[in-house]
């Protein structure tokens, strides 16, 4: 495979050494969620009226799941360090790349680089060690995002009942709500759970979504002072897209589940898209649900339509969708933001094992089953507006969706508040005031003065 260059933007170069501004915030992104969440903050930095940089790794490229959001929030990349091969590969080139633009930036051009990186992508675990390693602390965007997973008696209990016909979903429901059900440590979803555990002690700003994370991190002995809980800002996303609702055509693209109280289906996880019995019981939940007359919109994704053509079930699907064509909806992922907004605050329920769409769905008041064994957003299992959906039994899993469908409990008001990206710029600046991110302990402990040779 011939290896694709680097892009720079034309004078990038030039603009940036004329510019006497002497920090440069430099927000990276990768994957649509990421283009989504940073958007906010890329805007009220430029607000502000900041050296702002926009680096894409193009880890997802596809012109769905990059440039139409990227336009939809009016961003415009200056650096794409073009990435490609496999994960490995895709590593090492992040490392290397993003390592020559902090050297170029600091050494060449005298500035000051405050990488943003957010939460678990691949981007934010790589672009972190080439920062840190060149004496460059990141701040990073949803820090601590840990998956809380029931344990293994939680979830033999539940299923052995099942099997017996024991099982109400009030008393499963009210269940999660137990903390000490729950462990840490899982290695889903994979890689990014170590991703963003390996993050953490290259950053010196942890931005966090809800005070569970701050508290966690403080057990892990990282300085409480620069752990701000400054909510998500998925919420300021989301706020810019409903602004744009009226000119969305979801249900153009969507026909058949207008005026329908229908549930929004998205599944691509590794873990369930490259395990055969996790996918089948994801897939048969589906025909049941169809096969009961639910109305269901399933958007197709690529590991999910891969994992139907590897494990056989494309003929299967083809007849569902030929023998309940009102009933449902299966084709592309929505390109825009605003159309997907669109699509989950009318949906009466949202089944996924995305971590975004978790948040999302919260912040629309729609009901959410999490396809996964834990949960990377606990906060919203825990606010009851959302419920875990084990990818084991296909029955059970349609049982929990049917009764979530029913659910007005899991109607909840939005948990992440407002004008996040706002609350960010500002602890960054003020801590800028004084120093900068990338601290040795005679500085961080103001021990210089005490030197004496």
């Amino acid at each position: 495979m011939q290896e694709k260059e680097i892009f720079i933007r034309e004078n990038l170069w030039t603009e940036l050494k004329n510019d006497k501004r002497k920090n440069i915030h430099i927000v990276l992104v990768a994957t649509k969620p990421d283009i989504i969440k940073q958007a906010p903050l890329y805007l009220e930095l430029k607000r502000k009226k900041e050296l702002v940089l926009l680096v894409h790794t193009w880890q997802h490229y596809d012109y769905n799941l990059s440039q139409w959001v990227l336009e939809e929030f009016w961003m415009q990349v200056d650096i794409n360090l073009n990435i490609w091969g496999s994960i490995h590969k895709k590593y090492a080139l992040i490392v290397e790349r993003f390592w020559d633009i902090i050297v170029k930036l600091k050494d060449d051009l005298w500035k000051n680089p405050i990488p943003y990186v957010h939460w678990d992508t691949l981007t934010a675990t790589t672009a972190d060690k080439a920062s840190f390693l060149n004496k460059v602390a990141v701040v990073h965007v949803e820090a601590w995002i840990r998956t809380h997973t029931p344990k293994k008696e939680f979830y033999h209990k539940l299923l052995d009942d099942y099997e017996k016909w024991i099982f109400d979903f009030d008393t499963y429901y009210k269940s999660l709500q137990d903390k000490n059900i729950y462990e840490l440590w899982s290695i889903e979803p994979f890689p990014e759970q170590f991703d963003t555990k390996t993050i953490e002690p290259s950053t010196w700003l942890y931005m966090v979504p809800v005070d569970l994370y701050k508290k966690t991190l403080e057990s892990e002995w990282y300085i409480s002072d620069n752990i701000k809980v400054v909510w998500n800002t998925i919420v300021d996303a989301c706020m810019i897209s409903k602004s744009k609702i009226s000119k969305s055509k979801a249900f153009e693209i969507y026909p058949n589940m207008k005026w329908k109280d229908f549930i929004f289906i998205t599944i691509h996880r590794r873990e369930n898209c490259e395990n055969i019995n996790r996918f089948k019981s994801i897939f048969y939940m589906i025909k049941n649900l169809v096969e009961s007359w639910v109305y269901v919109c399933f958007l197709w994704l690529y590991a999910s339509e891969n994992a139907i053509d590897n494990f056989w079930l494309r003929d299967e699907l083809n007849k569902l969708i030929k023998n309940y064509p009102n009933n449902l909806a299966y084709w592309k992922a929505l390109a825009h933001h605003a159309e997907v907004i669109d699509m989950i605050s009318v949906a009466w329920c949202i089944v996924t094992d995305s971590w975004s769409m978790q948040e999302e769905a919260n912040i629309v008041w729609t009901p959410c089953v999490t396809v996964r064994f834990g949960s990377d957003r606990i906060e919203t299992v825990l606010a009851w507006a959302n419920v875990l959906c084990p990818p084991l039994n296909s029955k059970l899993m349609s049982d929990i969706v049917k009764w979530s469908i029913a659910n007005k409990n899991m109607k909840k008001d939005n948990i992440y508040w407002e004008n996040v990206s706002k609350k960010i710029v500002y602890e960054v600046l003020k801590k800028l005031s004084s120093w900068n991110l990338f601290q040795f302990d005679d500085k961080r402990l103001e021990l210089e003065k005490y030197y004496n040779f």
